[in-house]
């Protein structure tokens, strides 16, 4: 199934490819209205776009993904009364630029081609000359044929603003947000410092303003790299793109005319504006890789690595934090302790690794009997903990029942040789006994001695402490 243009609902191949076409020419309608008379577009986002997406997307770039975009580059240029060899002509090669930067990315890994990565910036280059590259050969012999000028300017002017859009245009579609990305680490970071890295790049337009001179380019790029600091890849690129578009706009305005009578200064604002996007975009994918080395440590650190339940120092630290809170609004909590029953017989007569196993489909069983904000934990070896914030005794004690009867019905592990039934015992302690001086430690203890008993008793019981 396609998910393209950003929708949560996949979309059925037909109208992936139907939107796909509507895109592009809508794209296109934008840069033929951006055109001087009589030469080519000041900025066309279409080819862009269309590498942006086949990237982001891999399953929709079929055969059919092409000929819808070629439906929409030649409508465009037909409606607005463009004749039908120039229309061939020079969106062939917009779309033959488009694959070229497809080809040299479409192999990449997911992490790269999301700019999550520190070389993703390099590689995104790498792409952009390709397409602009293979695009600008491949129509600047128009240029004698449609616009009566010499085909180097029209092949410089075709190349520089292609590698402008891509540059611009592609990070934004790669990195855009989508609905299966984790969600983003929550910092308690004052308002006015996630602010203050937009608001530079307003002081900076402010003080190029009235400055001016040929410095100007450059001014802005001191808050850009902030935001690029600041913010996730995607909006970061989101603000190089607005900003580059202004600054050209800026410099441009009664002073260029985008045609070949200023072809050089043309080029040279085009590839200044470019390289002004590549540093902060470096320093996102940069900033992004590192964000997620550091996501991954912490998730090691906190994370027990054979169960993925939380570590033994994790549960105990989030247990004393929701120990706080839920004794300061008077629902309390419980804690229970459980233990695997036999489990060293598995490890025995099946091997470790069928032991393994086990603890994971337990861990894993568990936490879906368990309520969505309980902590769970491995303390050690077969034995767990869970905090269950906001319950009353009585609560309590049917969750850890409920608990108790999933792993004993869960099913036999699928590897020959392995334990064919598992169960739990389980010690339950309720703060709500223990007095309002009781902290984690405490309950822990109470809750083990539970658990002993529990196992002395039978097994496979919870007993209250």
């Amino acid at each position: 199934m396609y998910r393209p243009f950003l929708l949560h609902r996949p979309l059925s191949p037909p109208l992936a490819w139907l939107g796909l076409s509507v895109l592009i020419f809508a794209a296109c309608l934008v840069g033929i209205f951006a055109r001087p008379i009589g030469f080519l577009s000041v900025f066309w986002p279409a080819n862009a776009l269309l590498l942006g997406l086949l990237v982001r997307y891999p399953r929709l770039a079929r055969p059919p993904a092409w000929v819808a975009a070629a439906v929409g580059y030649v409508a465009a240029d037909l409606v607005t009364g463009s004749s039908w060899s120039m229309a061939l002509w020079l969106n062939g090669a917009n779309l033959l630029g488009a694959t070229a930067g497809w080809l040299v990315l479409r192999r990449l890994d997911e992490r790269i081609r999301r700019l999550q990565r520190t070389i993703s910036a390099l590689y995104l280059l790498l792409a952009a000359l390709a397409a602009s590259a293979v695009g600008a050969l491949a129509g600047c012999g128009a240029a004698p044929v449609y616009f009566n000028s010499p085909w180097t300017d029209l092949l410089s002017l075709w190349f520089s603003t292609e590698l402008m859009n891509y540059m611009l245009i592609v990070p934004v579609v790669l990195a855009a947000p989508r609905a299966d990305d984790p969600p983003p680490a929550t910092q308690e970071v004052p308002l006015i410092w996630r602010v203050a890295p937009v608001s530079s790049l307003l002081l900076a337009e402010g003080v190029r303003t009235v400055i001016g001179g040929p410095g100007m380019l450059a001014f802005v790029v001191p808050g850009l790299l902030w935001c690029a600091l600041s913010y996730s890849p995607f909006v970061s690129s989101l603000l190089s793109l607005v900003v580059c578009l202004w600054t050209m706009a800026g410099v441009a305005t009664g002073v260029l005319n985008f045609t070949p009578a200023h072809a050089s200064d043309v080029f040279s604002l085009r590839v200044g504006v470019t390289l002004l996007a590549l540093g902060p975009l470096a320093v996102a994918c940069a900033s992004a890789a590192r964000a997620e080395a550091l996501r991954r440590l912490d998730h090691a650190v906190r994370h027990d690595d054979l169960t993925g339940v939380l570590a033994r120092r994790a549960l105990l630290k989030q247990g004393d934090r929701l120990l706080v809170r839920y004794q300061r609004e008077s629902t309390g909590l419980a804690v229970m302790m459980v233990d695997v029953d036999h489990f060293k017989q598995v490890n025995d007569q099946h091997g470790h690794g069928a032991g393994d196993r086990l603890l994971v489909s337990i861990a894993q069983t568990m936490a879906r009997a368990l309520r969505p904000h309980d902590a769970l934990g491995r303390m050690g070896g077969e034995e767990f903990a869970a905090v269950l914030p906001g319950v009353s005794p009585t609560e309590a004690q049917a969750i850890a029942e409920r608990v108790r009867s999933a792993v004993e019905q869960q099913a036999p592990d699928p590897v020959e040789g392995g334990p064919q039934r598992a169960t739990v015992s389980i010690g339950l302690v309720h703060s709500a006994t223990m007095g309002s001086d009781a902290d984690m430690d405490t309950l822990l203890l109470a809750a083990d001695a539970a658990l002993y008993r529990a196992k002395a008793e039978g097994r496979n019981r919870v007993m209250v402490g």
